[in-house]
This record gives structure tokens, C-alpha cells and sequence, in this order.
């Protein structure tokens, strides 16, 4: 007779324990974030609904992947943006950042990404050479300065990134993954 009221028990209460499973994992592991501008475009655009994975990056633990989406706390950086700031890894520590005549090189190497850019960029000449927990960022947009190349953000404490993008929800016609 116990055994039926445990199994009773468990069938009533099941929507219950998965909606509260489903919320701490929603807590703890992803979070929404709604991007606003235009500094991702063509990749991300103005008002869709991402959510990423939250991560906890250090040279001792984890990187970030190079060529991933991140969201960085907007706390890191108030005179460069208001809201969160969303931007592609590009450069990692021990990489030597260029950037000549608007061209972008990691180690070298013109960075191009597949997903392709917007804007041609007139950041001004810089090299960087990443050291400790340093990260490079950059937007898909390169009009848009509210990256690494605004001098009043420069290379990021990877620390910093509250997580990496992995899917887009809103709108639906445009749901699924981000390069």
C-alpha cells in the first residue's frame, strides 16, 4: 500500500518538480539577454532575444573559445555602453593583436570571420600584446566601436564575461544558433 501512495505522490507532483528543475537550471546555467544596437549585425540584430550559457573564464580554469560570441557585464565598461556588451572573441592571452588601416591580425594572420562583417572600421593603428586573463573583442559591425578598439575599453579580463551566446529565440523566424 505504501508503494502506491509514493508512485501517487510522484505522478501528481512531477510538473512540479520539473518546472522547479527547469528553473534552477535556468538560474544557474543559462540566462536570457536581449541585445540592443547594432554592433553584432549581420550576426545578431537590433532587439532579438539570445540566451547564453553563463561561464566562469580564467586562464586557470577555462578560456573562451576563440570565434564565440560572449556577453560582457556592462559594469566592466559605463562610458562605452549602457547595456551589456556583445562581441566576438578573437584574440586570447599570449596573442598579439594588430590593427592597420582598419584591418585586423591575430598573430600575423588577417582575422576574417565566416559569418562575415559589416562596416570597414577606421580604428586607429594599435598593437596589443595579451597577457595575464586579456581578451580581445570585436563586433561583426565594425562601425561600431564598443569593443577592444575603443580605447576606453581595450583588451578585456576574461573574468569579466558573464557567458558565451549559444542560441537566438525572439523572433521565432530568426530562432536558432549563433556562429
Amino acid at each position: 500500500m505504501r508503494d502506491g501512495r509514493q508512485s501517487s505522490w510522484k505522478r501528481k507532483n512531477a510538473p512540479y518538480l520539473i518546472a522547479m528543475a527547469l528553473a534552477f537550471i535556468m538560474v544557474m546555467v543559462i540566462a536570457p539577454e536581449v541585445n540592443e544596437g547594432n554592433a553584432m549585425d549581420p550576426t545578431v540584430k537590433d532587439g532579438q532575444v539570445l540566451v547564453m550559457t553563463k561561464s566562469s573564464y580564467s586562464v586557470k580554469r577555462q578560456e573562451p573559445d576563440k570565434g564565440k560570441v560572449v556577453v560582457l557585464e556592462k559594469t566592466v565598461a559605463p562610458k562605452v555602453s549602457e547595456d551589456n556588451i556583445i562581441a566576438r572573441v578573437i584574440g586570447l592571452p599570449g596573442d598579439k593583436i594588430k590593427i592597420k588601416d582598419g584591418r585586423v591580425f591575430v598573430n600575423g594572420r588577417e582575422y576574417v570571420t565566416e559569418t562575415g562583417i559589416k562596416g570597414a572600421g577606421n580604428a586607429k593603428d594599435a598593437t596589443y600584446k595579451l597577457k595575464g586573463n586579456d581578451v580581445y573583442l570585436l563586433c561583426d559591425n565594425r562601425d561600431e566601436y564598443i569593443d577592444s578598439r575603443n580605447e576606453k575599453l581595450g583588451p578585456v579580463d576574461m573574468r569579466d564575461i558573464r557567458g558565451t551566446v549559444f542560441l537566438r529565440i525572439w523572433p521565432l523566424s530568426d530562432l536558432g544558433g549563433i556562429d
